[in-house]
């Protein structure tokens, strides 16, 4: 018989071999023997132990041999053809599609579609994919967030999106965490009630400013919000939905925004936009000015948040994250990054 690969998941994920044989219920040589393929276990135990890793029991337990074809979710972008990123979420696979410019491997290429389905054909071993954690927000630390995880063998995918999209991919099954900023806090919590009623927790990411993002020096003199609307000054734009465009309507006070210039699809997308002379303004948080040497004048004080779901609270990958947002280590380096406020960062907001 095989070893399974139950060793290598549960190694990459830094749980103990005792921590785990504890977890399903069994010794921690009956653990052992599974492990090395000396025992097949109970089915029970088989699906605890896909639960308590984060996998499939088929992933656990199949030969290394990835199927010709996995039939998939496909997200808004996967056509034929697409690279794309994949991962399990709610026990259903689920593909993410690649920019054509990213130098990120894909999972694998899709062969066919029909509807909100497709069909993929892997690149290779799935054993990565199906233990991959998806999280979606607009906070350029989730990347720093993202890559520290990864290295410390809990496989993360960033995913860009606004909170409205986040948060509709989060309700669709399509990730796994959403991150959400909604004016405050409190909008953050009533959003998420709203939305998810007792099936989500929020936990704190980290608090920042957001603002007018503008050149070195501010040559423009722009230090109101109002000062956006002068003649001349372009302005650099969010894609709709994006809550800094409301922030800027709302300040505004429902004065109709130009439909034209560029539109970004983040915050340092403006930053860049700003640093290259393609706009003089736009609204972003202080982090993406700080990245790009830019003055900031600011608006809002607002704290982004991660939504999780209730079942996946326990999830070793979930407890991973939390511990990573809150560690010391972590606070210190967003620390340095500039424009991030980490004093509440792993806190747990609400039940």
């Amino acid at each position: 018989m095989a070893p399974s690969p139950i060793r290598q998941v549960r190694e990459r994920l830094g749980v103990r071999q005792g921590d785990l044989a504890q977890t399903i219920g069994v010794s921690r040589q009956a653990l052992s023997a599974i492990e090395a393929g000396r025992a097949l276990p109970r089915t029970d135990v088989a699906l605890a132990l896909a639960r308590a890793l984060g996998t499939t029991v088929e992933a656990l337990f199949s030969a290394d041999v990835p199927p010709a074809t996995v039939k998939v979710r496909a997200t808004a972008g996967v056509s034929e053809r697409s690279r794309v990123l994949l991962a399990r979420v709610d026990e259903r696979w689920v593909a993410h599609p690649l920019e054509r410019a990213s130098s990120q491997p894909g999972d694998g290429l899709v062969v066919g579609t029909s509807a909100r389905q497709a069909t993929v054909e892997p690149l290779g071993p799935l054993d990565r994919a199906s233990n991959r954690l998806v999280v979606m927000g607009c906070a350029p630390a989730l990347g720093l967030l993202s890559a520290r995880l990864s290295e410390s063998r809990v496989p993360v995918a960033w995913l860009q999106g606004t909170s409205a999209q986040a948060l509709d991919a989060l309700g669709a099954g399509e990730v796994h965490v959403a991150g959400i900023h909604l004016r405050d806090g409190e909008l953050n919590v009533r959003e998420v009630e709203r939305r998810f009623r007792r099936s989500a927790v929020l936990v704190t990411f980290a608090a920042w400013e957001q603002g007018l993002v503008v050149a070195k020096g501010n040559p423009l003199g722009l230090r109101r919000v109002e000062d956006v609307l002068r003649p001349r000054v372009r302005l650099v734009r969010r894609e709709s939905g994006a809550s800094a465009m409301k922030l800027l309507e709302r300040q505004l006070e429902g004065t109709r925004l130009p439909k034209t210039g560029p539109v970004a699809r983040g915050h340092l997308e403006i930053a860049e936009a700003i640093s290259l002379g393609a706009a003089d303004v736009g609204v972003a948080i202080r982090s993406a000015a700080v990245a790009y040497d830019l003055d900031f004048v600011p608006l809002s004080a607002e704290r982004f948040d991660l939504v999780i779901p209730r079942h996946l609270k326990a999830d070793v990958r979930i407890e991973r994250l939390v511990d990573e947002l809150a560690s010391g280590s972590f606070r210190r380096e967003l620390d340095a990054v500039g424009g991030y406020e980490t004093r509440e960062s792993g806190r747990l907001v609400t039940q």
